[in-house]
């Protein structure tokens, strides 16, 4: 197993998603896929530290690298699901932030995860029923997924993008986006009033 990669990049080309880098280890070319966002600057010559999961199947053996031991571990996590191989799940790790993912995975927010390429509704259900119970997160990035899941809901039911913002800026801390929804409303309803 190959748990972490030090060394000055060779070579980058860059896919749709990711990276594939070569690193150069004592004069040793090491290719590794990485998410554009964990190596946003990885230029040719620069030095780079990347934890690493290394992926055998039948026909390849590739390198992935992250930024990070707790992306790459999130990244690990992703694969247990059914129907997430290494490619999904690097799409999953390179199109989102970390805090965001997991918040959307324990609070269920499917059309969060539909919205990720090669993410479809029965995957994202599978990812939400698996993963909810594994996830450690902090109540702050519930919380934030809360109140931007609150904001969406208000400008789809037709109130200006400022005003949903600020009324769901105002609710109190509540992971139940329900609960969280009836508060704002509330709020825009007592506004609008006065």
């Amino acid at each position: 197993m190959i748990g972490r990669v030090r060394g000055e990049v060779m070579d980058r080309q860059d896919l749709a998603h990711h990276s594939l880098i070569t690193v150069d280890i004592n004069g040793m070319g090491i290719e590794v896929m990485v998410p554009k966002s964990d190596i946003s600057t990885g230029s040719v010559g620069e030095r780079i530290d990347l934890f690493t999961d290394f992926i055998v199947r039948e026909d390849s053996m590739t390198l992935y690298g992250f930024s990070s031991s707790a992306r790459r571990s999130l990244f690990r996590m992703l694969q247990t699901v059914s129907g997430v191989g290494p490619k999904v799940a690097l799409t999953m790790m390179a199109t989102t932030q970390t805090e965001e993912l997991s918040a959307a995975i324990v609070d269920g927010d499917l059309h969060y995860l539909e919205q990720i390429p090669g993410i479809g509704k029965k995957v994202a259900s599978r990812i939400t029923l698996e993963l909810r119970e594994k996830m450690d997160l902090p109540a702050s990035g519930a919380q934030s997924n809360v109140r931007r899941t609150v904001t969406a809901a208000l400008i789809n039911l037709g109130y200006g993008e400022k005003e949903a913002q600020e009324a769901s800026a105002e609710i109190s801390i509540s992971t139940d986006i329900e609960s969280a929804l009836k508060e704002a409303l509330s709020r825009l309803n007592r506004a609008s009033r006065q």
